[in-house]
Parts: C-alpha cells; sequence; structure tokens
C-alpha cells in the first residue's frame, strides 16, 4: 500500500482506482436514497461475502450504518403513504358532506313546499252559505222555433199543447196534474194524451198481443196520430192492465186536431231503464227497441208530418226504487246492463241536440236527489210538490214566465 501510495505521488497520477470500504458504503446509501419510495422492504439489502471478508470491522460498522439507514429511509416513505391516504380520507369526507348538504337542501325544499301547500290561499269559501243551486248543473238545451218553419202556418191565437208520455203525466189528470199545472202557468190548451205503463221504447221488434204496451210506446203512439190510424192502439188498449186510464188517454189523442197544436211535450220517467232496455244501437240510430233510436225515429215523424209544431222534451227526473228481490236500487250509480239512468238522461239530451229541439234537465235541474224525499213517492213517481217544480221550471225555460 505504501509502495502504490509513493509511486503515485512521484507520477502525480494514480496507477489503479481502488475502492474502499467507506466508498462501497457510500455508494450504497446513495442507491438506497434513490430507491427509497419505491421499496415495499425498509431493511437494506444483504452485502456478498466477497465484502465483508475483506474488512470484518469496517463489514460490521456499514452493516449498522446500513441498517440504520434502512431504518431511516423507511420513516418518509410512511409519513407520504400517510399523507396520501390522508388526503383520501379527506376527498371521501366531502363528498359524503357534500351528499348530507344536498339530501337536507331536498328535505327543506319539501318541508317548505308541504308548509305552503298547507297553509293553501283564500278562497273565500262560506261554511254557511246556501249552495244548494249550485250542486248540480242543469244540461239545458233550449232551441226556439224556427220562423221558417211555421210559414203558411195560421196561427189560431192559442197556445195548444200535447203531453206525450208515462207516470209524469199520466199518474193525476186532475188540476193537481203535470199537464193541468202547466196549463195554468202557460196560460195554454192542454191535451194530456199520456199512456200509463208505458215505455219510451218497444220491449220488441214487432208487436205481439203478449205484450201489448208496445202499441203505446212512444213511436207508435206517434205513428198512429201523424198517421190517423188508432187501429192498433184501440185494440191494445182492451188488453192492458189499466184499460180505463189507457182508453182516456186514447179518446183525448183522437180528439185533437194536430194543425192547430203549437207543441209536443214529451217526458218518460225511469221505467226503460228498469226494464234494463238497450239506450242505443250504433248500427242504427232509429232501433225502436232503444232508447235512442225511438225518440230519433219519432222526433223525425213529427218533424216531417207537423213541421209547425215545437218539440220540447222533459227528460226523467231521479230516482230509486226496490226491486222484486226487496233491495235498493240507486238508478244514480246502479248499472243494470245498458248504464246507469244519468246514462239514459245524457243520450236522450244528445239526440233532442242533434234533431234541433229542446230538451230540459229535470234530473239535475227540477227534481234531483236533493229533493227526493220532497218531491217523490216510492222513490221516482212525481207527488204534487215535484209535479209543481217540474211545472214552472217548464214556464220559466220555455214560456219565460217568472213565478209570481
Amino acid at each position: 500500500m505504501e509502495n502504490m501510495t509513493d509511486s503515485t505521488r512521484q507520477s502525480g497520477k494514480p496507477d489503479k482506482i481502488t475502492q474502499s470500504d467507506d466508498d462501497l458504503l457510500l455508494s450504497e446509501e446513495e442507491l438506497l436514497e434513490e430507491d427509497f419510495f419505491s421499496e415495499e422492504e425498509t431493511a437494506p439489502r444483504p452485502r456478498s461475502n466477497s465484502r465483508s471478508s475483506r474488512t470484518g470491522s469496517s463489514s460490521k460498522a456499514s452493516r449498522r450504518r446500513s441498517s440504520g439507514r434502512g431504518r431511516k429511509t423507511g420513516r418518509p416513505h410512511s409519513r407520504r403513504s400517510g399523507r396520501g391516504r390522508k388526503r383520501r380520507m379527506e376527498r371521501s369526507d366531502y363528498i359524503h358532506l357534500a351528499l348530507l348538504a344536498v339530501i337536507l337542501l331536498m328535505f327543506l325544499i319539501a318541508a317548505i313546499r308541504l308548509i305552503i301547500w298547507n297553509i293553501g290561499e283564500d278562497s273565500g269559501y262560506d261554511p254557511n252559505a246556501d249552495t244548494s243551486e249550485f250542486d248540480t248543473e242543469p244540461q239545458d238545451y233550449i232551441q226556439p222555433m224556427d220562423a221558417s218553419l211555421l210559414e203558411g202556418h195560421e196561427d189560431d191565437g192559442v197556445t195548444t199543447i200535447v203531453t206525450l208520455g208515462n207516470a209524469p203525466f199520466s199518474d193525476e189528470r186532475g188540476s193537481t196534474g203535470l199537464a193541468e199545472k202547466i196549463a195554468q202557468k202557460c196560460d195554454a190548451t192542454v191535451y194530456n194524451c199520456a199512456f200509463p205503463d208505458s215505455y219510451l221504447s218497444m220491449k220488441y221488434e214487432e208487436y205481439t198481443d203478449s205484450y201489448p204496451q208496445d202499441a203505446l210506446s212512444l213511436y207508435l203512439v206517434t205513428a198512429s196520430f201523424c198517421g190517423g190510424d188508432f187501429t192498433l192502439m184501440e185494440h191494445a188498449a182492451g188488453l192492458v192492465e189499466d184499460t180505463e186510464g189507457t182508453q182516456a188517454a186514447l179518446d183525448t189523442l183522437k180528439s185533437v186536431d194536430f194543425s192547430t197544436v203549437d207543441m209536443i211535450v214529451i217526458m218518460y220517467d225511469l221505467s226503460d231503464y228498469m226494464d234494463d232496455r238497450p239506450v242505443m244501437d250504433e248500427n242504427n240510430d232509429i232501433n225502436l227497441i232503444t232508447w235512442n233510436g225511438a225518440l230519433n225515429a219519432s222526433i223525425d215523424l213529427i218533424q216531417q208530418t207537423y213541421p209547425h209544431i215545437r218539440i220540447v222534451v222533459l227528460s226523467p227526473s231521479y230516482g230509486q226504487y226496490t226491486d222484486e228481490n226487496g233491495n235498493l236500487i240507486n238508478a244514480d250509480t246502479e248499472d243494470l246492463g245498458n248504464g246507469t239512468l244519468p246514462d239514459y238522461v245524457l243520450h236522450e239530451i244528445d239526440v233532442a241536440m242533434a234533431n234541433g229541439v229542446s230538451i230540459l234537465d229535470n234530473y239535475y235541474g227540477s227534481v234531483t236527489e236533493n229533493q227526493a224525499a220532497e218531491c217523490l213517492t216510492d222513490g221516482y213517481h212525481l207527488n204534487e210538490a215535484g209535479r209543481e217544480r217540474i211545472a214552472q221550471r217548464f214556464a220559466e225555460k220555455i214560456f219565460l214566465i217568472q213565478n209570481e
């Protein structure tokens, strides 16, 4: 070693570069410092036996230093990893807090809207006010007489009315009957030609003596006076149960001179509904076994034969009844197979409007469910109070006569 040093001093240049143990240690420490972020273990790499054989004491010291360095180099790695995890946890906490804030905000908005909705606005509703007149909305259709249809017709100066239908007119033919009340209120001559126990529609497509009521249905009655032939009606009058009432109505009908008639008023009760007769036939709008068809055909025949006569239809009033099994049937809600009674009323209104004739909605305008106890007997037949309400409304809407 001394010789090599001396020669080096003499030449000024080292003959051979020899790395000492300390240099090796420094080199290893530099490597460790460069790789400590990528190493999974903090302990130093083991040294080779060749290096340890050179210097025992130096090797032990280097291992101690290296071991110490390894532990030291582990600490920065742990701190950095801890800081990363801490940042990730902080970001996760922020997201959770943000979601919680959004949820709370949604609940707050919902609560505020619910409170505002519950408070509402003042509608001005007075619970003590009398609102009976607004409980229902009548669907009246008032069609004035077309003046062109009166051309060539001589007015005799007398208002003459013929009433057709069933129980509303036929139940009482005296001074307290519906026909007489209309006559009194409208200052008119009224012929009560309504047949008891009759129907607007026919039950069968052709008349048969087994069911004589069909001869008293609206269309066959109309065909009789429009054609001036009462043979079928006279035959059927002797077969029905109420022969006396039927004959009285027939005699009245035969006495009428329709050239002097100004108005025909038609009113049937809920009998067609009770007998579950069809409301309409989509393929035949003059099918006589349907409610719509019979009314359509009858109005059309009257308009063709007597165009100067104004036609007014009165719808059924409210009604309920007890069936053969003792069950109470509310016609307002009970569908027997062809609709409820309001369905029949609405179809009747449609037919009247389609034919350009007037109709008064008695179901929602005269005797409603609210007046049932006051105006009806046995659930659907009109009593005197009921007839008074219908007659008064007729006078007001058709003749514009107000109750004094």
